[in-house]
């Protein structure tokens, strides 16, 4: 049993971004995030997740909420905002973007 979970607990760790990738103002957004889901674990914030896609060889970061119904706004690893609004999904990014992986999950987050 123990070995299992090992393994298991292994494979979830793999699946998180390194913290060597994930640039500083995202780092700073997710402890911000985490003392708000401390004081109030039953927030918002508590079901959100970052993601990292590449897309034109940079790395773009969006958060995730599946209790909001604002579209993500991808941010370049320099911090840029890539403006993109909900109509404008067949966009280049959105075609091309590829390689999800998670940076960071909320306590509540749920794949989808």
């Amino acid at each position: 049993m123990f070995v299992f979970t090992l393994i298991f607990l292994s494979c979830e760790k793999d699946n998180l971004v390194p913290a060597g990738e994930i640039p500083d103002w995202l780092k700073t957004k997710i402890e911000q995030d985490e003392e708000i889901i401390k004081d109030s674990p039953q927030f918002l914030y508590a079901w959100g997740a970052w993601i990292r896609y590449e897309w034109q060889n940079d790395f773009y970061f969006e958060y995730h909420n599946i209790l909001s119904s604002t579209m993500p706004q991808p941010i370049s690893f320099s911090g840029d905002t890539l403006h993109i609004y909900a109509t404008d999904i067949n966009t280049d990014y959105y075609k091309e973007k590829c390689c999800m992986q998670y940076v960071w999950k909320a306590p509540n987050y749920k794949e989808y």
